[in-house]
């Protein structure tokens, strides 16, 4: 059995519950350590233990808070009690809903859907405790609502910029040196020419699974990967990309010194029997 990107994003729920066998685990543990972007991902979804965490810590404050207020003392523990359960049903939606759905929480309640709730808790309320009116009131909730995200500026390209630095998804730094002892091959690309990512993609197809070979497809910023692109995405992040323009890549040894260069449009079976050939020549096997 093989593992690649494709493979392991079908995978990568039964991955996070503990669903894949031995093999599995194993066949997925040697990928993700060669396989930048992967890596990435899994790294992200491990983000989002903080701010359930701290989604929850809100909520206990505030069930604390609750607990010390004059109120009689039974309808004081039953309403700590109901905030705490609140609290952690909440986090449990966030956590269910954050993994299968990452771009964002569900809409709001119907409008309907409100009052049947808020009536029967009044009912309820005057049954408990029918001599002593109660006055309802709003509780406070954070807006779990995403913040919209403005485009980054691309950085500007000077004559004095890095010759190579780019940036994984997960927002870290790469240069030359930590690809230093593999064969690099460079596809650089952008949102208007989609032609160069589906080469990039065909070269990760016949490469990818070279040991001593990585490929990335570096684009701008605010360019999102393509339906249907699993090759390693990198950012620019100001670098002159080793004088690479979009659609051309460029193939670097294990020393860091550049040793091809070339367009990505064109025949694609000529072009990846030429980049063999290098990768072969490179000992990129």
């Amino acid at each position: 059995m093989k593992v690649d990107c494709q493979w392991f994003n079908t995978n990568l729920e039964a991955y996070f519950c503990d669903s894949l066998d031995a093999q599995q685990l194993q066949l997925v543990a040697d990928h993700l350590k060669t396989c930048l972007s992967c890596r990435s991902e899994v790294q992200a979804i491990r983000d989002v233990d903080p701010m359930v965490k701290q989604l929850l810590e809100y909520r206990m404050t505030r069930a604390m808070a609750a607990a010390h207020a004059p109120r009689r003392s039974g309808r004081r523990i039953g309403f700590q009690l109901g905030l705490f359960g609140t609290a952690a049903a909440l986090a449990g939606i966030l956590v269910f809903a954050v993994f299968l759905n990452p771009r964002g929480p569900a809409g709001p309640v119907p409008a309907n859907q409100t009052a049947l709730q808020d009536t029967a808790a009044s009912d309820a309320d005057a049954k408990t405790d029918s001599a002593v009116p109660t006055t309802r009131a709003k509780t406070d909730v954070p807006d779990l609502k995403a913040p919209e995200i403005k485009p980054v500026p691309e950085p500007a390209i000077t004559d004095n910029a890095p010759a190579f630095l780019v940036s994984d998804p997960a927002g870290y730094t790469r240069s030359l040196e930590d690809f230093r002892g593999h064969v690099l091959l460079i596809g650089v690309w952008s949102a208007d020419q989609p032609e160069a990512a589906q080469s990039i993609q065909r070269l990760y197809q016949a490469f990818g699974n070279r040991k001593e070979v990585r490929i990335l497809g570096v684009t701008g910023r605010n360019v999102e990967r393509p339906v249907g692109m699993t090759f390693p995405m990198a950012f620019n992040n100001g670098s002159r990309i080793l004088e690479t323009r979009s659609s051309n890549f460029v193939v670097v040894d294990k020393e860091g010194n550049v040793q091809m260069r070339g367009s990505l449009a064109g025949d694609s079976n000529a072009l990846t029997t030429k980049i063999r050939a290098k990768l072969d020549e490179l000992g990129g096997k």
